[in-house]
């Protein structure tokens, strides 16, 4: 999903355009490469909106340091704040475009499932199927 648009729009990074030092050690990796879309902040912010899924509670959290992520790419100087944007929508389509498989739905309702067990946040005795005693766990153990 990046490396399409990298080699196509090729877009020159900041500390290259600058003539600058970034902030990392990864001047060499990244010299010459494309800067626009930025794969960490949609790895960032995919690894977010599921894990979010995953645990809703703590979706505030999982939502920031998912957008800091992507922040930092900016702060560094490897890419543009509009690289980043853009990555975060075309991870946000991505994650929209796998709930339509049923096979990742099912994926998902196992691993909230898990989570609420592995918290204890559900007893392991309340299986797949059963009618669900815990409130928090009718949603994933129901569908």
């Amino acid at each position: 999903m990046r490396v399409a648009p990298k080699a196509y729009y090729h877009r020159q990074r900041p500390f290259e355009r600058f003539q600058d030092k970034m902030l990392t050690d990864e001047e060499a990796d990244l010299a010459g490469e494309g800067s626009y879309p930025s794969g960490h902040t949609m790895r960032g912010w995919t690894a977010a909106l599921l894990l979010a899924e995953v645990n809703p509670a703590a979706a505030d959290t999982i939502f920031a340091r998912g957008w800091m992520y992507g922040e930092s790419r900016v702060i560094v100087g490897a890419h543009w704040q509009s690289d980043v944007d853009a990555s975060r929508v075309a991870a946000s389509i991505g994650v929209c475009a796998l709930h339509g498989s049923p096979e990742f739905r099912e994926q998902m309702a196992k691993a909230q499932y898990e989570y609420l067990v592995k918290t204890g946040q559900l007893p392991k005795n309340e299986k797949k199927g059963k009618k669900a005693k815990n409130k928090k766990a009718k949603k994933v153990i129901n569908n």
